[in-house]
């Protein structure tokens, strides 16, 4: 079976040096999304033809111009998902049933800012959706208290990144495992700055993960490097019989790993 085709998407880290260090933007999906529902994410989602057409007049700032589509398409979402405009000034308000082009148009706003693009996810080929998803970093302002939509994102709020990735280990949030290894590299980071200076300097690597069904019937994600992950065709077993390997899992109470 051919693999589905991953679909271009953007996500970005809403980064900002609080009392007690740095903390990012995240918010959990919505109990009714098909995909990685009630996940605890960055904001973030698909490339549309609207960002490629409009990127280049509505992003204003020190970026590259081959990742505009990426940036605004994670800037819109942002706006959709928790109410944040990075515009000048930023703000926090509802868009309701308008869309952000119209209001940017409107009140001839554009967004403002500086966003380092860091990482790189394919969603396994395995997967029935899967997703190219390019990761940004972004470094805003304090303030700017996100506003959930209600729809893609019941709750959201600023976090530290060791407290999300504790939370994690305690099983009272959901973490997808690439947002789990992005966590894992912001909570090495001393502030805001010294994450975006990293960024900025650092190549971007491609990460295309596998996935292994061990003989318990668990789910294993398998990186690039690690031991066994040559040997795991890289089309995998395909979504049929990796959806039966998740229900035995399911059913047995071994962990399913959510991947973007």
């Amino acid at each position: 079976m051919t693999p589905t085709a991953p679909r271009p998407s953007a996500t970005i880290c809403l980064l900002r040096d609080g009392p007690q260090g740095l903390e990012v933007l995240m918010g959990q999906r919505s109990a009714s999304a098909k995909f990685m529902a009630k996940a605890w994410v960055f904001p973030g989602g698909r490339v549309e033809e609207t960002d490629e057409e409009r990127a280049a007049e509505l992003v204003v700032g020190d970026n590259e111009a081959d990742q505009l589509p990426w940036i605004v398409a994670a800037l819109r979402e942002t706006v959709e998902e928790a109410g944040i405009w990075l515009t000048d000034p930023p703000r926090s308000e509802v868009l309701g049933d308008r869309s952000v082009y119209d209001v940017l148009d409107t009140s001839s706003e554009t967004f403002v800012v500086k966003a380092c693009y860091f990482a790189n996810w394919v969603t396994p080929a395995d997967m029935p959706i899967r997703y190219d998803a390019r990761f940004f970093a972004c470094e805003v302002v304090e303030g700017l208290p996100p506003i959930p939509d209600g729809q893609e994102i019941d709750l959201a709020e600023w976090v530290r990144p060791g407290e999300a990735i504790l939370r994690a280990a305690q099983h009272e949030w959901l973490v997808p495992f690439p947002t789990h290894v992005i966590l894992e590299q912001l909570a090495k980071a001393r502030s805001a700055t010294a994450f975006m200076d990293l960024a900025e300097n650092e190549a971007v690597n491609t990460v295309k993960p596998r996935i292994r069904i061990e003989d318990d019937g668990s789910l294993r994600v398998v990186l690039p490097g690690e031991p066994g992950f040559d040997e795991l065709p890289v089309e995998g077993s395909g979504p049929e019989e990796l959806a039966a390997a998740a229900r035995r899992a399911q059913q047995s109470g071994n962990p399913i790993p959510e991947i973007e």
